[in-house]
């Protein structure tokens, strides 16, 4: 199972027409695809246009390449990538090749091109840009420019491009993200159309014209105008906006039934129940055996939440998450021989949560907590490749094998890919345990990688101390301004064998702004091993710089006490 209760038809009307006008060669490119099942749900569809630059000699070439290029390797990216990080990745990659292309040619032939691509995912349109291809947007009778022209004017006729693919090995792409509405019209053009014909004819054509009719109108319009370079068009219909009803995707994710809760020797697809690994209100857990002897665990949903599809999503995208993951740090996701209920199954890691670790032997040494961190870290950077955050990092979600932490459940991941997918129903916006979690999610801030760096953190503290960071109170802590009023209690004051240095990359992790915490893992990582300098300084700083709070509290208290002893003087 995946998102196949996310699966609908795609309503839309494609019509798109290229000619060389009257040049020998057309050096223009169109690419349309509209993709089936899964991949439209994921992916969505996508319209390409491209002009290959004519004062370079592979211009046909850098724009056919381009467009089947893009259309191709977009749809190959992962399921998971949003569509901007898709499309932005893809378009980088086609950017280098041809800049690549051009300065390796023997000839030193350009391999220049426009670029400009329309994505429609669910609801949302995307767009991306590069040079003076355009996309139009006809909506209510209102034709609007959704493009801004690469151009730079040397004079009225004279102009030239300030950004093409190809042109350079670094590019700045123009992204937009929209709301789709049901009788939206996209109109995509090259210069060969739109430097010749004023926006009233194509409002005109857009109002008047059976949309089929359009490409070749325009193009024949153009040429009236007396352009001489190629031309392009492609319009997008969208009569209406096509979802799945509540119906269909509760009917799609209640295919399989429930299973019943199980006791030990029942049998379930097959696979026999040794015992009971962990239940909670929301789930069971189960080692099983399968025909052959081999272990698994099986993780099974509550039936309190059969009738509640933002549960069952939730739980059916477990699944769909593990399987996508190559990590030795997280735990692999088995496809059973035949499913007739719902439930997964992973692979059986023999061995402690680090939950029950810390609690039997805190304080870890501190050589010992950077490896379970490190070790963390590398199934962390497994899943923010795949645009994923985790959102429930702690230490009974951490299993402590021979081979190292592993982590488990996903049960509260964001995917970045899926949450571009509009539901019919309200989605479940499990935040994790209050505990770990990062500030940011209890004040509605937003929520990035850094948020599951700050997860880590309190666990990595928790490992070497035994304690919280932020004490008791970081619980109780809602907003933003409470957060800021709680204090970071230094590591070293729980253990006096956390180094300065250490417990100074820990208070950076662990800031409760996500902006002041390190940029990616590994630069953590490489602060938890290695001493920085920077940190010394900080912890031999003055009492202001470190806690101002403190600082100004101590300092009213000795001029109270300066008040009353002149008192004491001044009356003796």
């Amino acid at each position: 199972m995946g998102i196949e209760h996310l699966q609908s038809t795609l309503d839309v009307e494609i019509h798109q027409l290229s000619d060389a006008g009257r040049k020998e060669e057309n050096q223009d490119a169109i690419g349309a695809r509209v993709p089936d099942g899964s991949l439209l749900a994921a992916k969505g569809f996508a319209l390409v246009i491209a002009d290959g630059v004519s004062a370079a000699e592979a211009a046909r070439e850098a724009s056919q390449a381009s467009v089947t290029g893009f259309l191709t390797d977009y749809f190959s990216t992962p399921d998971t990538w949003s569509v901007k990080r898709s499309a932005l990745k893809v378009m980088q990659s086609l950017n280098r090749w041809l800049y690549g292309q051009g300065q390796s040619h023997i000839q030193g032939r350009g391999f220049l091109t426009t670029f400009s691509a329309l994505i429609i995912k669910s609801n949302t349109v995307h767009i991306f840009h590069v040079g003076d291809s355009r996309i139009y947007r006809f909506r209510h009778q209102q034709l609007e420019l959704l493009t801004t022209d690469h151009t730079r004017h040397l004079s009225k006729k004279q102009f030239y491009l300030s950004r093409a693919m190809g042109a350079d090995a670094t590019l700045d792409i123009d992204y937009r993200c929209l709301d789709l509405q049901a009788g939206d019209c996209f109109l995509l053009t090259t210069d060969g159309i739109h430097d010749v014909l004023p926006n009233r004819m194509l409002h005109q054509s857009l109002s008047e014209l059976p949309r089929s009719d359009i490409p070749q109108y325009l193009i024949n319009k153009a040429l009236d105008a007396g352009s001489s370079d190629n031309l392009s068009c492609q319009i997008a219909y969208i009569p209406q906006l096509q979802s799945v009803s509540d119906q269909e995707a509760f009917k799609a994710l209640s295919e399989l039934p429930f299973p019943p809760d199980l006791d030990v020797g029942n049998r379930l697809d097959g696979y026999e129940v040794i015992r009971l690994l962990h239940a909670s209100e929301r789930s069971q857990l189960y080692l099983v055996k399968d025909v052959n002897g081999r272990r698994w665990a099986m993780k099974t949903p509550s039936v309190n939440y059969q009738d509640d599809p933002a549960y069952i999503e939730r739980f059916v995208l477990e699944e769909w998450i593990a399987s996508r993951m190559r990590s030795t740090n997280i735990v692999r996701a088995i496809t059973p021989v035949q499913r007739q209920f719902l439930y997964y199954l992973t692979e059986y890691i023999p061995g402690q949560t680090l939950e029950q670790v810390i609690h039997e032997r805190s304080p870890l040494d501190v050589k010992d907590a950077i490896a379970i961190t490190e070790q963390t870290a590398k199934a962390l950077r497994a899943l923010h490749q795949k645009e994923t955050l985790h959102q429930d990092i702690k230490p009974a979600n951490i299993i402590i094998s021979k081979q190292g932490a592993v982590l488990i459940d996903f049960g509260s991941c964001l995917v970045a890919g899926i949450e571009e997918i509009s539901a019919p129903f309200q989605r479940d916006s499990a935040l994790g345990t209050a505990e770990y979690s990062a500030p940011e999610y209890r004040y509605q801030g937003p929520r990035s990688e850094r948020s599951d760096q700050f997860s880590l953190a309190v666990i990595t503290y928790e490992m070497m101390t035994g304690h919280h960071p932020y004490g008791a109170g970081y619980t109780k802590a809602k907003s933003l301004s409470d957060f800021i009023k709680l204090n970071y209690q230094s590591a070293t004051h729980h253990n006096p064998l956390v180094p300065l240095w250490l417990d100074g990359a820990l208070n950076k992790a662990l800031s409760i702004k996500p902006e002041h915490r390190y940029e990616v893992l590994s630069e953590f990582l490489f602060d938890l091993k290695q001493p920085n300098p920077n940190f010394n300084r900080i912890n031999q700083s003055s009492l202001l710089d470190r806690n101002p709070l403190r600082f100004w509290q101590s300092l009213a208290a000795i001029q109270v006490l300066i008040i009353l002893a002149l008192i004491y003087f001044l009356i003796d």
